[in-house]
């Protein structure tokens, strides 16, 4: 219990929705929190509280792994979408049927119990559920819905006007969060993107992980191109990108990191060469040498499918990307970021993400453009402790109000 002259902050965030970004944003936002107000701030799993959530995680989780095409994956992961708004349509949360009180009966139970003075719903939808909860509940919590992906917003299902603030990161959120749902525009704050930085060692590596090849590449100089390679989600696709790096560009540093699946990271290190690196898990001290050294090279760059938090993040330590299209709906506007602020390139297919990726290995100074983009980005749009700010100065009204 949070001492009574301190206020209770509670985040709450599904783990299994999206792989481990949603929880790593909500991870990254409670940091942030804990590091400006004077509270007591707990992140919380979604899913011991609603399991069924966690069901539809797992169905995410499916149509991710096994849709043969994006095509495929997008109208599954659209089914599933629909399905959920069907259960909770629009609006719901101003008066829930007897069928919706009972799914939400064990989040209204918490809320009774615990009575924090703000809850967090770091998913649209979560934060639905909190409004409709609080307001079963009886208790003056008040609302905040956190958006860690303006790619959400596209969807019906994470949109409300009822929530008592709305966090976004970009105008362009705002703007269509007002047009599509309606509501007060001073309860919804632009406060800026939240960047992982080194929270990602959370869920990416583990201390224990250790390699038993010497440091990365033979050579520590600028000039030597430094790939990493994230898979995740991506089928063939990485693998297969490795087999044509290692015949057209065998001189380059490479690191493939094939999350969570030794077997995938095994069988593409058989198609590698002996001087690159290959991992399911990374140990600390590997990640952030992999990371300080792609920074620090004039030609370092980052493969992997077009997601908000990995593109974010690549650009905040400065590192170009070459992305594949994933054809889940909430990422449809990260290739749009990405070209239009010069971060790198966005493929559609497999082929075009082969083609561009030897393209730029040919001539590596189109990835020292991209890069000299990036790291003006981050200074412009990534300036974490002003972010950090404008996520106070939204939230200590209602703080101060409790």
């Amino acid at each position: 219990m949070a001492a009574p002259d301190r206020p209770l902050v509670q985040v709450l965030s599904p783990r299994t929705w999206g792989e481990f970004g949603n929880y790593l944003a909500a991870t990254r936002f409670s940091r942030a929190l804990r590091s400006v107000i004077d509270a007591e701030v707990t992140l919380l799993e979604a899913e011991p509280i609603l399991p069924w959530i966690g069901e539809a995680g797992a169905q995410i989780r499916t149509i991710s792994l096994e849709s043969p095409d994006a095509v495929v994956r997008n109208q599954r992961y659209m089914a599933l979408m629909d399905r959920l708004q069907a259960r909770f349509p629009e609006g719901f949360e101003a008066d829930p049927t007897a069928a919706q009180r009972a799914d939400l009966e064990p989040l209204t139970r918490h809320l009774r119990e615990s009575a924090p003075d703000v809850v967090v719903g770091t998913k649209g939808f979560v934060a639905r559920l909190c409004v409709a909860a609080v307001r079963l509940a009886g208790t003056s919590t008040r609302v905040v819905s956190h958006v860690t992906n303006p790619g959400l917003l596209q969807l019906p299902l994470h949109r409300s006007r009822y929530p008592d603030l709305t966090l976004v990161g970009f105008p362009r959120a705002k703007e269509h969060l007002l047009a599509t749902a309606g509501g007060d525009p001073e309860r919804v704050q632009v406060v800026g993107p939240l960047v992982a930085q080194h929270d990602l060692r959370d869920f990416m590596t583990s201390e224990t992980a250790v390699s038993e090849a010497g440091p990365w590449g033979g050579d520590s100089g600028p000039d030597r191109p430094r790939v990493i390679i994230f898979s995740n989600r991506g089928g063939n696709t990485y693998p297969e990108l490795v087999r044509r790096l290692a015949d057209r560009h065998p001189g380059i540093d490479l690191v493939f990191v094939g999350y969570g699946d030794p077997e995938l990271a095994r069988r593409t290190a058989a198609v590698g060469r002996p001087h690159w690196r290959f991992h399911s898990v990374l140990g600390q001290s590997e990640y952030f040498d992999y990371i300080r050294r792609a920074s620090r090279s004039r030609y370092g760059l980052l493969v992997s499918k077009a997601g908000p938090n990995t593109t974010l993040e690549a650009a905040y330590f400065g590192i170009p990307v070459l992305m594949l299209e994933s054809g889940l709906p909430m990422e449809r506007w990260v290739p749009g970021l990405i070209h239009e602020e010069g971060l790198g390139h966005a493929c559609a297919t497999p082929e075009e993400l082969f083609r561009t990726a030897d393209d730029w290995l040919t001539r590596p100074s189109v990835i020292e453009v991209h890069k000299k983009a990036a790291v003006s980005f981050a200074a412009s749009v990534l300036d974490q402790d002003a972010v950090t700010a404008r996520i106070k100065a939204a939230l200590q009204p209602l703080l101060d109000a409790r």
